[in-house]
């Protein structure tokens, strides 16, 4: 009898446990996506966001894109800005847009421009400084696997004697992504193509949701996501919190309290009516360091680093046979610059290979940032993250890039 009676006061004190842990974790859950429970391994689409996902982004190859003839507004460094895609899919290039086009640009946001105007990019700088129409075809989010699938898929009709290819650091990680959710928790729409290794030559895996109405019952194709996904196994399914759900917060203790402590102090200072500026950035602050652990840690990887080389060489290849120079930018983040500076260079070795593929010109502006005095002055937000180049860090880049560009083409004619 004593003994049924301890069994029954552990399984009340479980259910009491259990039951607060959960109530707390479901309510983190519900202000910040990135700490993940059960319903995240199969989150419900919205039609509402899908509808205007499908007008304005969807790409049935690539996964996402800027179609032609859209715009939109985001905060900048200072203010709100505006970017707008004129009708061949290129960001608007405000008084050059008539003039010849010498040099095309594919990447991520980074080569997009964003947080900053038509007329801030380092594009636009450039293309002041060497006065030609330099096209902008970066895409938000984008890894190397999608800039050089689009630079195939569109360059025939949008030919330049010059193509450059800019990426963030981050784009080793984005390469093994085939559903961005899988690291990026929330980003439910970004289903896209990658490629593997297959007998050590690139094999692309197509975009499995490469249909609208794919996207109302992708469910049917997660088999094939989670295989070929690096991160369902390796991060997804390591930092998913569910039954028991007293148990598995404390896979990740630090990280899940950490996040759990400052969503809900954060929610506390809002009841009080607090001041919450100075411990906003706090939760998300913690997935930033996350994430710049999981790049430092890729770039040791042989087979993430291979798939970035290769498609590099691919990009060569693909210049030989389409007649233009190969170009490829290394665009640093704000906390890649200050790990670099407190640390070492976690990419040089990468950037060193880089350097020897024949007819390749690797620029990697991270030495001439690092040499200003304010790393706050290039970037946009006023956080470790630091978002993306401001006006004035563009204008760096594009001088940087003008430089670069003059010593490699000695001979180039500006028109």
């Amino acid at each position: 009898m004593e003994n049924l009676l301890i069994i029954i006061y552990v399984i009340i004190g479980f259910i009491i446990v259990e039951s607060i842990v959960y109530g707390l974790v479901k309510n983190v859950n519900k202000k910040f996506q990135w700490l993940i429970i059960k319903k995240d391994e199969n989150p419900k689409l919205s039609k509402k966001r899908l509808e205007k996902f499908f007008q304005n982004g969807f790409d049935e190859e690539l996964g996402w894109i800027r179609k032609p003839n859209t715009n939109n507004e985001e905060s900048g460094k200072t203010k709100f800005v505006k970017w707008n895609i004129n009708d061949k899919g290129a960001r608007m290039n405000p008084g050059y847009e008539e003039k010849e086009s010498m040099i095309s640009c594919y990447g991520d946001s980074f080569t997009f421009g964003r947080q900053v105007n038509d007329n801030e990019t380092w594009e636009h700088e450039l293309s002041k400084l060497m006065n030609t129409n330099i096209q902008n075809f970066g895409v938000g989010n984008y890894g190397i696997d999608q800039s050089f699938l689009r630079l195939k898929k569109e360059f025939k009709s949008k030919k330049t004697k010059y193509v450059i290819l800019g990426v963030v650091p981050d784009s080793i990680r984005r390469n093994l992504n085939f559903w961005k959710h899988y690291f990026e928790y929330g980003n439910t729409f970004g289903f896209k193509p990658r490629f593997v290794i297959s007998e050590n030559n690139l094999k692309l895996i197509r975009n499995p949701i490469n249909e609208e109405s794919k996207f109302y019952e992708y469910e049917e194709f997660l088999d094939e996501i989670k295989e070929y996904d690096y991160f369902y196994k390796n991060k997804f399914c390591k930092e998913i919190i569910k039954f028991p759900y007293c148990v598995t917060v404390l896979k990740n203790p630090l990280r899940n309290f950490s996040i759990i402590y400052w969503i809900s102090k954060i929610a506390l200072y809002k009841k009080m009516k607090k001041d919450i500026s100075k411990i906003e950035w706090n939760p998300m602050k913690i997935i930033m360091k996350i994430n710049l652990k999981w790049r430092i840690q890729l770039f040791q990887d042989k087979e993430a680093e291979n798939i970035f080389k290769k498609i590099i060489e691919e990009f060569v290849k693909f210049s030989k046979d389409e007649k233009f120079k190969p170009i490829f930018v290394m665009l640093p983040q704000k906390d890649d610059l200050l790990f670099i500076k407190s640390n070492y260079n976690f990419y040089k070795k990468f950037i060193d290979k880089l350097n020897v593929i024949e007819g390749l010109k690797v620029i990697d502006i991270t030495g001439e940032l690092l040499q200003e005095n304010e790393l706050d002055n290039l970037y946009s937000d006023d956080n470790e993250y630091g978002g993306h180049f401001s006006k004035y860090g563009n204008k760096k880049v594009g001088e940087i890039l003008h430089l670069k560009f003059l010593e490699f083409f000695p001979d180039v004619k500006i028109n």
